[in-house]
């Protein structure tokens, strides 16, 4: 079996929604190539979850070529399993290594995800062309994202989940600093905000947590206090999956204000997450001048991809 594909980038909304609407999914105004990128053919093998599983979900990858089209072979996958096409946009940082010495290395956002599909459902002439990707990179609102405000509200229930003496997260220009307490112990780590790669379309923000800093006042276990690295980010992922939903649903009103009606045939992921300033605090201290504190929201940058339904 062979899966072919070709990438687009819309550079025109108001051309090619009526030019899509026209021609019932094949436009021929509005979008060029996209060019470059990586492809991935995530599937649901060998256990049938794609997440979860002891064993990993195996997934193919391959690059965009300069016009954007890709193909993957999946001879010997069997017809039951299902999977998923998840598309990147690839740039490059620059590091410095000891030496010094500067590397170059790559960087994979994601900018278009599919609905899972089953590979027999796959028609042979569906195999023989290429099926065709729209997207949309769109930089969203400051106003649409995550305020400090709304953050403090979902700490506060996530704290009280947790039975934390307390919890904060503070949004900085470079990161989400956090600090947590209980019974005398303190944990503090940099939480990092990145669009989400899972099966599940509606997710389209993930958090990470950088480095932890541990302080116990003794050597007994805090009961309650998570110190596994791996369990702080399951529960934090947890607690944040509230804003994971009001943000989709915030990203889905905005393309609708973009294009009406559009929604309903379009899957939403998230290439870039940014720290915006959106206003200051004035901090007052006797006998120097007001301190201007700036004051950010995390605001996730949306691309939206059609069709939903590739096969």
């Amino acid at each position: 079996m062979k899966l072919q594909g070709k990438l687009h980038r819309i550079t025109n909304l108001q051309t090619f929604i009526p030019s899509w609407i026209k021609t019932g999914g094949k436009p021929t105004e509005g979008f060029t190539n996209w060019g470059t990128a990586r492809v991935h053919l995530v599937t649901d093998l060998p256990s049938g979850v794609f997440t979860g599983g002891f064993i990993p979900s195996m997934s193919l990858q391959t690059d965009a070529n300069s016009q954007g089209e890709f193909s993957f072979n999946t001879d010997g996958i069997s017809a039951n399993f299902r999977g998923q096409i998840v598309a990147f946009r690839t740039t490059t940082v620059t590091i410095t290594l000891p030496g010094p010495r500067l590397v170059s290395v790559p960087v994979f956002d994601p900018v278009y995800r599919s609905d899972i599909f089953k590979f027999s459902d796959v028609s042979p002439q569906e195999q023989a062309a290429f099926q065709h990707i729209y997207i949309f990179e769109s930089t969203t609102p400051n106003e649409v994202g995550i305020s400090q405000n709304l953050l403090d509200t979902e700490l506060a229930a996530l704290r009280v989940k947790l039975k934390l003496d307390s919890l904060k997260a503070s949004i900085l220009s470079d990161r989400i600093s956090v600090q947590a307490s209980k019974s005398g112990g303190d944990i503090k780590f940099d939480a990092f905000v990145r669009g989400s790669t899972s099966e599940d379309i509606t997710r389209v923000i993930e958090v990470r947590a950088g480095d932890i800093d541990i302080d116990l006042p003794g050597p007994d276990f805090i009961v309650g206090l998570c110190v596994d690295k791996d369990q702080i980010e399951a529960q934090i992922r947890v607690g944040l999956a509230g804003l994971s939903k009001d943000i989709s649903r915030r990203l889905i009103a905005e393309l609708e204000r973009l294009a009406p009606g559009a929604s309903a045939s379009a899957t939403i992921s998230v290439w870039r997450t940014r720290l915006a300033q959106t206003g200051t605090k004035s901090i007052n201290i006797p006998r120097v001048p007001p301190i201007q504190i700036p004051i950010r929201s995390i605001v996730p940058d949306a691309a939206f991809g059609v069709p939903k339904k590739l096969y």
